[in-house]
């Protein structure tokens, strides 16, 4: 696995405590260091780890263009941990330019994918869910990108699926805080400009949208 080396730190190590605790072996975790650039990686090699992923139904081999939910998976308690798994691997939050501000401030929320069976499955579970869907078709990349869009889909989003990373978290902090996004930011910045609680503010924002109650915050 392949991540940022500035934003995605702590979601990686979300997934080296998760192999360990499952499996009781130790991934290696490690920078690879190329000409242009780093990135996090995370190398894990165990036989019945990927045999249990298999017993799940998830296929071997080549699979971009057909990879699909296992029909034993459909259940909506384990449809909303598969999507904001997705989201976090194959997803981005971002905001877009208006006219009359400087800055972008209003909230997409875009997954991609090249398999047209994952698409549909991720559509109908959202729009089951009450989210307005727009899927873009693919040009000459074959990529399907899922599309949701406004304030008001970026809260529902909040209350039903919930953000897993820092990087999305503080990004969702910053536009929540300032009422608009600061683009190139990197994480720590937005740690700072949201005053570094940044689990906690996203947990408050989440109160305000839904009313407190007692359970966790989705993206814990």
């Amino acid at each position: 696995m392949v991540g940022n080396i500035r934003e995605d730190y702590d979601y990686f190590d979300k997934i080296h405590e998760f192999l360990i605790k499952e499996t009781g072996k130790k991934p290696i975790k490690f920078i690879k260091k190329e000409k242009n650039s780093s990135a996090l990686r995370i190398q894990f090699n165990n036989k019945d780890f990927v045999e249990k992923l298999i017993s799940l139904g998830l296929p071997k081999g080549k699979k971009t263009f057909t990879i699909k939910i296992p029909d034993n998976l459909l259940k909506r308690e384990i449809l909303i941990n598969i999507i904001r798994g997705l989201f976090e691997a194959d997803g981005c939050l971002y905001f877009s330019h208006s006219k009359k501000g400087k800055y972008p401030f209003y909230p997409r929320l875009e997954i991609k994918s090249s398999s047209p069976i994952l698409v549909n499955q991720i559509k109908s579970f959202l729009e089951s869910e009450g989210f307005l869907v727009y899927v873009k078709k693919p040009s000459s990349d074959r990529t399907f990108a899922i599309q949701i869009s406004g304030e008001k889909m970026l809260n529902l989003w909040i209350i039903t699926i919930g953000f897993t990373s820092l990087k999305n978290i503080t990004k969702y902090n910053l536009w929540r805080t300032k009422g608009f996004y600061i683009p190139h930011t990197a994480l720590k910045q937005r740690l700072d400009i949201c005053g570094g609680g940044a689990v906690v503010t996203a947990f408050a924002c989440r109160a305000n949208i839904r009313g407190f109650d007692s359970h966790p915050p989705l993206w814990l």
